[in-house]
């Protein structure tokens, strides 16, 4: 079997630098082509070399010097010339007019200007002819010259355009390699997003690269890991609610048959009542270990079965809950309603379940001797159940984090009587409805608020 062969790893600063050192070469390269072709072109005929003017100007010396008149046939290819008289009156050539002061001037000893002419003076029996000419690459056609920019512009224009596709191809080539070295991540990422935390990011010969996959993955194990741990915990947590809720019919079946014989005993009116709240309080546990296998099994809050319900009938229901549980605690209930509306539609069980745990909660922490308030009030299309409370009221987490399940961190109303779930159960209930669940402390007087608001 052949062995797979191991990219070596490259730090990220010479992935770098190796593609400078294309684009450096490259330019180099160019140039040099460039010049080779631009240095040919000559020995085919195409240009002149940049002094080709001035050797023309100073072959033809003797020849206008000696020469009767001088001609425009005389004057040599790519000069233009200008006769004056020994006072500096042009006689005349094919010098421009405003350019004559300056061929003048080369007859006084200057030998250019400052548009890059140069000039050569030839002495005549009464008279000067001066030679203009540059000293520039030039092409021989007449029709080259005419519709080209010069030779030196030309050079200078195609290594602009070389080089800067040079540099644009560079770039690409680069974006893609590199995109490509960075797919691993892109992937990696991809997989962890999507919770497939069993991906094994392949690594590159990129170093950096390389070592961000590492943390990756590293945090991909420690992610795997701790959702493992997690599910486990769920479904222990699943098992022993199942458990516990199951184990619960037992004893409630009990609760509720000897409630019933003692009806058998000739109670007292007051002895009645209480044993109707313990035989209805012991329905309405078995109903809610019901509800709770089934949320238990199904990981969601049972969907409401709304119905038009009449709201004082309901409420009446909420007081005798309430009074059962003051009871008690020896705890004073005060009960305000101030409604209109003879009917609202609501699941009456999750809504009164939601209320009693908001009851419970409030009678727990309500000292002996204090008192609870249920106030009923129709505000803004809701109508309003606050339940007030004289205990220690909510401490700052708490107001955050009072409706997260299983929540037990609450220092001001600290207890180990419950499980966390009894206002995350009402918050989910009013929601269920359309409503809200509020938490706040009593500004004035001493304890907390709750108020759940179902739309009317």
């Amino acid at each position: 079997m052949g062995r797979v062969r191991k990219e070596r790893e490259i730090p990220l600063s010479l992935f770098y630098l190796k593609y400078f050192l294309y684009l450096f070469f490259g330019v180099i390269a160019i140039c040099i082509v460039l010049f080779l072709i631009f240095s040919s072109l000559d020995s085919f005929g195409l240009i002149y070399y940049a002094n080709y003017a001035e050797k023309q100007a100073n072959a033809s010396f003797d020849k206008i010097r000696t020469a009767d008149k001088v001609s425009e046939d005389m004057i040599p290819e790519l000069n233009q010339y200008i006769i004056f008289t020994l006072d500096g009156r042009v006689k005349y050539g094919n010098i421009e007019a405003g350019e004559t002061d300056r061929a003048w001037e080369a007859v006084q000893g200057s030998t250019s200007d400052i548009k890059g002419n140069y000039y050569k003076v030839i002495p005549r029996d009464q008279e000067y002819c001066v030679l203009r000419y540059k000293i520039i690459p030039q092409y021989q056609s007449e029709t080259l010259r005419r519709y080209l920019p010069p030779p030196e512009a030309l050079f200078g224009v195609t290594l602009i355009a070389c080089i800067f596709s040079l540099v644009i191809t560079t770039a690409l080539r680069f974006g893609h390699v590199l995109r490509k070295k960075l797919n691993t991540l892109i992937s990696a990422a991809d997989h962890i997003q999507h919770e497939d935390l069993d991906y094994i990011p392949e690594k590159g010969n990129i170093k950096e690269i390389n070592k961000v996959l590492s943390s990756m993955d590293n945090m991909r194990h420690a992610l795997k890991l701790s959702l493992e741990s997690q599910w486990n915990m769920e479904q222990s947590r699943k098992e022993q609610i199942s458990a516990l809720a199951h184990d619960l019919k037992t004893p409630l079946t009990l609760i509720r048959g000897n409630a019933e014989l003692l009806y058998e005993t000739n109670p007292t009116d007051e002895q009645l009542d209480c044993i109707s709240y313990i035989e209805e309080s012991s329905l309405q546990i078995q109903e809610y270990v019901q509800m709770l296998m089934e949320i238990n099994k199904s990981g969601n809050l049972v969907s409401p079965k709304l119905q038009k319900v009449d709201i004082n009938a309901f409420l009446q229901e909420v007081q005798k809950q309430a009074k059962g549980l003051c009871m008690g605690k020896d705890i004073q209930l005060v009960w305000e309603t101030n409604h209109t509306i003879p009917n609202i539609t609501i699941d009456p069980n999750l809504l009164m379940r939601a209320l009693s745990n908001v009851l419970a909660n409030a009678t727990e922490y309500t000292p002996s001797g204090g008192n609870i308030t249920f106030m009923t009030e129709e505000e803004n299309g809701y109508l309003r159940f606050s339940i007030r409370d004289t205990g220690t009221g909510f401490s700052p987490e708490a107001l955050k984090y009072a409706t997260t399940q299983f929540y037990m961190d609450d220092q001001s109303r600290n207890s180990k009587s419950h499980y966390g779930i009894g206002l995350y159960v009402a918050d989910s209930v009013a929601i269920q409805h359309g409503g809200r669940l509020i938490l706040e402390n009593n500004k004035t007087k001493q304890g907390a608020i709750v108020t759940i608001e179902i739309p009317v």
